[in-house]
């Protein structure tokens, strides 16, 4: 897998992911129930903004730091106000020189008593992520789409949370979300997930939930019983869906997501847009219920 994602750090996708994660996990911490969060591409942990290597693709840039060298928009300002914190304990005082990634930024917003478990295959970004979450969370070097299936069918009283965002550079990634989430619905039907995907083009988009409409409604847990997910979609479309070969803007799509979480999806998608949004952009968010 070539895939590196310290290229891609801090940029406006990150950006909606990462406060889409936050506002989900505050709206989980009222739960009574423990929670174990299961991170399927987990990444390094944490990325180095200065380094030359990944500095030249210029995400980052038109990404966190514009961000921040302007007026925060509500929505990101939870976001906002914890990178600059985690930049100022590093010793960034004036500049933004790291940009800490979903391992780091769960681990940091999860109650005594809950759990992180991130996976990821790179070998040399493995032993970031180790260096980075351990001992607070584990690391494990192994799939992370059968590893959230397995502890999904564990009989475990803690309430489960998977973070769901591939580097879709093998075709089958589409599939391979939606069979992981079809499975572990089965034997875990309150499972919650929030799965990042690129938006280029409608027609790969709108396959991808046709499958999840298809494979994921009406389906029977391990009991013989039928549930139905529910399902929230946002759509941040940075520009209009011409060009099937730039990244156009991104998707979330949230599962069995907490009450409260809509309301501030709708901001976030909309502020995303906003900021970072060319002339046509567009921010939906809507439930893909029957």
């Amino acid at each position: 897998m070539n895939y590196r994602h310290g290229f891609h750090a801090g940029n406006f996708a990150d950006l909606a992911k990462h406060a889409a994660v936050l506002s989900f996990l505050k709206h989980l911490r009222g739960s009574v129930a423990p929670l174990t969060v299961i991170d399927t591409h987990a990444g390094a942990g944490y990325y180095d903004l200065s380094d030359p290597h990944f500095a030249r693709s210029k995400e980052a840039e038109a990404g966190i730091k514009y961000l921040l060298s302007s007026d925060v928009p509500d929505s990101l300002k939870p976001l906002a106000g914890y990178v600059r914190a985690k930049n100022e304990r590093a010793g960034f005082r004036d500049s933004i020189g790291l940009y800490p990634g979903s391992p780091v930024l769960t681990l940091d917003h999860l109650r005594v008593g809950d759990a992180y478990v991130g996976c990821e295959l790179r070998p040399d970004d493995f032993r970031y992520l180790q260096e980075a979450i351990v001992p607070r969370g584990k690391a494990q070097n192994v799939d992370g789409y059968k590893f959230a299936v397995n502890a999904a069918q564990i009989d475990d009283p803690a309430d489960m949370f998977w973070l769901i965002d591939p580097p879709f550079e093998r075709s089958d990634d589409y599939t391979q979300i939606v069979d992981a989430l079809k499975a572990g619905l089965t034997a875990r039907p309150n499972l919650k997930a929030l799965i990042w995907l690129p938006l280029k083009d409608l027609e790969t988009f709108d396959r991808y939930l046709r499958d999840m409409e298809h494979e994921l409604f009406a389906h029977e847990d391990s009991d013989g019983e039928t549930h139905e997910p529910d399902l929230l979609i946002a759509e941040l479309r940075l520009r209009p869906l011409w060009n099937p070969m730039k990244m156009n803007g991104c998707a979330l799509v949230a599962v069995n997501a907490p009450v409260g979480f809509e309301a501030d999806l709708r901001s976030i998608a909309a502020d995303v847009v906003t900021v970072f949004g060319d002339k046509g952009g567009l921010a939906k968010v809507w439930t893909l219920n029957p």
